[in-house]
């Protein structure tokens, strides 16, 4: 089955993107180091990160950042897929 790169690599941009909103979110309520030292807690390591204080622009940065790396990375991926599809 072909796919149509545009609408795949579009769906992957959201998906990363509306990670990093979720991110951003949390950061921005104060939650965002208490969920990355449980994380890493369930792994059995200890954070050495610290997350900073809630930055509009940076978040603006992190989120099309990685919808523009989503969408590469889709663009690619169902380009690969489609090829692979023919033979």
């Amino acid at each position: 089955m072909k796919f149509n790169e545009k609408n795949i690599a579009l769906i992957t941009g959201v998906m990363v993107s509306s990670c990093h909103i979720l991110w951003s979110i949390l950061v921005l309520l104060g939650w965002g180091q208490f969920l990355l030292d449980f994380i890493y807690s369930i792994h059995f390591l200890i954070n050495p990160f610290i997350v900073t204080n809630f930055n509009l622009t940076t978040a603006l940065i992190l989120v099309i950042v990685t919808f523009i790396v989503g969408y590469i990375f889709g663009y690619l991926g169902t380009l690969i897929w489609n090829k692979m599809i023919k033979k």
